[in-house]
């Protein structure tokens, strides 16, 4: 090949580079414009099939959005958002796997930490007076092999929130929800909780306030990477869903505008510590009240032309300048909790958010596990020389089944591999012995990542299949 030809090849090799990467591109600016119709046809295009999901699954998200009721949002550091959140007084604790929320008293605590493949998912540790069990993964739905963080029980104690990069959503970080299964005694498979709760950004950190009047969550949607919008919701048990399909629309729900409706506002469950008869905290409630009414004015007074609107900004900008004001009294006075990093933000908005502490850490005594009775990972793999199942109930972890014998390369250095001849004539094959469903789910995401993304959890009883369960 001549200099020449080779010169034209890198010419088209790197044209082709770059009209791929400006349909990427552009694929991912279409996302955050909710246009997922047009999103999805640039994914295809960029040979993209990781895009291609989340803009279908978008779509498919567009059908059912709920409309909360949206009291305040503000922007926060990505460092310390959580503790701004109305919950337990130092329930935020440091541990050996993380942050975790464990309100004194805790009898149960959800945190997240590396599986043993390295991804972070949920577990479960409950207090046995002297020791906690030893923490155990939710279950094979919640796991993927991206990260889950954020779990948080709901007010009801039966509903569990989390966040995933990895189970299906439509952006880096969806959040989701579970329901307990008392008859089952076991957590539902994780919802998705749709829009404009996620978006094509990070969302996490869903939780209700201590109080039960308000659910909160985290957001980086139109925010800098270091920073993220809380949003503060009325709590409800249940959201009405309907289908929002034009881009415009559905760009403006995400956009969780605070209602100009004072009387959703209850201040006074964000903040504690105030007292009707101190004069300062009079004068606060006073500013406070002319504030949500001034806002109210503002709404009603937005067409275009109208000389009162101005007259009423100017006017609600002295007043946010004077709950500052006050806000710096609290604190210097001690009016409201003065710890060394307590503060107070937002009373311009008709809702205070309050910085909290974190609490002492968590690292508790955990009882030890069963370790998994057979299970290996090694340079070659190694196939059953017996695929006889022993006595009794056992759990393996099925990989994969094919039409022709799988060869040492097909099973990426596990052992012992299984074969089963099934009735379609297809070889079916399943790695390890496993004496509870739980240890099993230990090394599930091992075996994912290894390359078997669609491995599950069987189970049998004295070899004849069963439903594999907790």
């Amino acid at each position: 090949m001549t200099l020449r030809r080779i010169g034209i090849s890198v010419l088209l090799l790197t044209a082709g580079f770059s009209l791929w990467g400006q349909s990427f591109s552009r694929a991912d600016s279409l996302m955050r414009e909710c246009r997922f119709d047009e999103a999805l046809r640039a994914y295809v295009a960029a040979r993209d099939d990781a895009g291609a999901d989340r803009a279908q699954y978008a779509l498919g998200l567009a059908e059912f959005c709920a409309e909360p009721h949206v009291i305040a949002r503000k922007r926060f550091s990505r460092r310390d958002f959580f503790l701004y959140y109305p919950l337990e007084p130092k329930a935020w604790r440091n541990g050996t796997a993380g942050l975790a929320y464990v309100p004194n008293g805790s009898r149960e605590a959800y945190f997240s930490a590396p599986d043993k493949a390295g991804s972070p998912s949920i577990f479960v540790s409950r207090d046995q007076d002297s020791l906690w069990s030893a923490p155990q993964l939710l279950g094979e739905t919640f796991l993927s092999t991206g990260s889950e963080v954020f779990p948080m029980l709901g007010k009801d104690g039966k509903t569990l929130y989390f966040a995933s990069d990895g189970l299906a959503g439509m952006g880096g970080f969806d959040i989701f929800s579970s329901t307990w299964d008392a008859e089952a005694g076991r957590w539902g498979d994780p919802v998705n909780m749709g829009f404009p709760f996620n978006s094509p950004a990070d969302d996490y950190l869903m939780a209700d306030s201590a109080d039960g009047e308000y659910t909160l969550f985290a957001s980086g949607r139109d925010c800098s990477p270091d920073s993220v919008t809380v949003y503060v919701l009325t709590y409800e048990k249940s959201f009405t869903r309907r289908a929002v399909r034009e881009a415009s629309a559905l760009k403006k729900l995400m956009e969780l505008a605070p209602e100009a409706d004072p009387t959703r506002i209850d201040n006074d469950a964000a903040v504690e510590g105030f007292t009707t008869g101190n004069a300062t905290t009079q004068r606060y409630m006073q500013k406070m009240e002319e504030s949500r009414a001034l806002m109210d004015s503002i709404s009603r007074h937005m067409m275009p032309g109208d000389t009162l609107l101005n007259v009423f900004r100017a006017r609600l900008a002295l007043v946010s300048a004077e709950l500052r004001e006050v806000e710096m009294s609290f604190l210097m006075n001690g009016a409201v909790e003065a710890a060394e990093d307590r503060v107070v933000a937002g009373a311009e908005l008709g809702y205070t958010f309050a910085k909290g502490s974190l609490g002492p850490d968590f690292k508790p005594r955990f009882a030890s596990g069963e370790a998994a009775q057979s299970f290996r990972i090694a340079p070659v793999g190694r196939f059953a020389q017996d695929n006889t199942l022993p006595p009794g109930l056992v759990y393996q972890i099925m990989l994969f089944d094919s039409p022709v014998h799988a060869s040492l390369e097909d099973i990426k250095g596990l052992s012992p591999v299984y074969e089963r001849l099934g009735v379609n004539l297809r070889y079916t094959y399943l790695v390890g012995l496993f004496s509870s469903y739980n240890d099993a789910l230990e090394y599930l995401n091992v075996v994912r990542v290894l390359g078997f993304p669609a491995a599950r959890i069987v189970a049998w009883q004295d070899g004849r299949a069963v439903p594999a369960r907790p």
